[in-house]
């Protein structure tokens, strides 16, 4: 881990709630499935930004997982299928559940997303489901 992450989590008084090979399980299996254009914005313990939806590349999350406060994935994936046709929207919830309870990990729903909690805070009290 480094450094800087961990006078951040020592500062901020954060608690882990995913361990390394958690988070190994969890980016193998999406990268496996990196076909279905699943979509995630994700927050840094270093940071208040939040890196919006995009498609992700999950090698890159593994190395990033030890600075990862959450992770959000959008179940709806949206297609364009053309300027004259609406975009073809595709839910991709089960896929996104079968991965996350096949390893046990715990997720919160946060408005219409999956969130995957890397650490939390004492002022954050996620439902996890």
């Amino acid at each position: 881990m480094h450094e800087r992450y961990r006078k951040i989590i020592n500062d901020r008084q954060l608690v882990s709630v995913m361990n390394k090979t958690k988070w190994r399980e969890l980016c193998n299996d999406f990268e496996a499935l990196h076909f279905l254009s699943i979509s995630v914005r994700y927050k840094l313990i270093s940071s208040d930004d939040v890196l919006g939806f995009s498609a992700v590349w999950w090698n890159e999350i593994y190395e990033e997982s030890s600075g990862i406060e959450w992770l959000d994935f959008n179940p709806i994936v949206s297609e364009y299928r053309g300027r004259l046709v609406a975009p073809k929207e595709t839910d991709r919830s089960c896929e996104i559940l079968t991965i996350l309870n096949r390893h046990g990990i715990k997720y919160s729903i946060e408005g219409s997303c999956f969130r995957v909690w890397g650490y939390i805070s004492q002022d954050t009290n996620p439902v996890f489901v």
